[in-house]
């Protein structure tokens, strides 16, 4: 918690990265206060019947592209993209997305010379596997390039529901990585794309096409997923599936008392608690 406060003090200031109101110590455990969130998107496809729809993809995507690249211009790389962390914020921020944890971040350049990183090989996995990006399982330094593959593969599930290699079967983690970045370089990934929007594979194209240092392209990446918006003539209006009474589910889990909005005739229970 110590490295992650201080992570945060480096981003500071940042749209998208939530607001640090106060880091210590509090009966012998250390204690980091930051702005309430609303669900995280992985908590929200649940809501949504698993899934979301392209327009909800590509607003989203669009956000943790323009966070990260900020995140990036500050030295830091994330690291763990996952649809856990990542949350709107509530009240006035409903419609803000919010990058949140960054346990596992690291800088890229040296504070002292502003040099990049060296390339090393041999490294432990980082990440969580289902999201890594394909560097990560042939034990590669990571780099920027690697963040942005990251949204790729979060945007690919949250649009399916499901990626090709969740829950596959092997006798240790390791053979579980090796596996995992076999599929996201062979056939079940070409077969995902084939199955999505064409934007996607454009997108992987160039996260993969970047050598160790180089800077991504963000604006081509966002021009991606703004084309395909404008090409299916819809515009950047902030209405996520969740807010809409035709796409959210019925079954809310029981830890969560939420807005009545996320769902439609909510049951008497839930209205006596708020």
């Amino acid at each position: 918690l110590p490295y992650e406060a201080a992570v945060y003090a480096q981003l500071d200031g940042i749209q998208g990265i939530p607001r640090i109101h106060w880091y210590g110590q509090e009966m012998n455990a250390n204690v980091l206060v930051m702005d309430k969130l609303g669900p995280n998107l992985e908590e929200l496809r649940r809501f949504c019947r698993g899934r979301f729809g392209l327009k909800t993809i590509l607003m989203l995507g669009e956000q943790m592209l323009s966070t990260i690249e900020q995140v990036h211009g500050r030295g830091i790389i994330v690291r763990d993209i996952k649809p856990n962390n990542f949350a709107p914020g509530l009240v006035e921020e409903y419609q803000r997305l919010y990058l949140f944890d960054m346990g596992l971040s690291k800088l890229f350049l040296d504070p002292k010379t502003g040099k990049h990183m060296p390339f090393r090989e041999g490294r432990a996995g980082v990440g969580t596997a289902r999201y890594a990006c394909y560097n990560a399982h042939l034990g590669l330094e990571t780099s920027r390039r690697d963040d942005m593959e990251g949204i790729g593969n979060v945007l690919l599930y949250l649009l399916h529901g499901r990626l090709p290699w969740q829950g596959i079967v092997a006798p240790n983690s390791s053979a579980k990585m090796r596996r995992i970045g076999e599929m996201k370089c062979g056939k079940p990934f070409e077969d995902l794309l084939s199955q999505s929007p064409s934007l996607f594979s454009s997108f992987f194209e160039h996260c993969r096409s970047l050598e160790f240092e180089d800077k991504p392209d963000y604006s081509y990446l966002r021009g991606l997923l703004r084309g395909t918006m404008e090409e299916n003539g819809w515009e950047f209006d902030w209405e996520y599936d969740w807010w809409k009474p035709s796409e959210r589910g019925t079954l809310l889990p029981e830890e969560y008392v939420l807005d009545t909005r996320f769902v439609e005739q909510a049951p008497r229970r839930c209205q006596d608690v708020l």
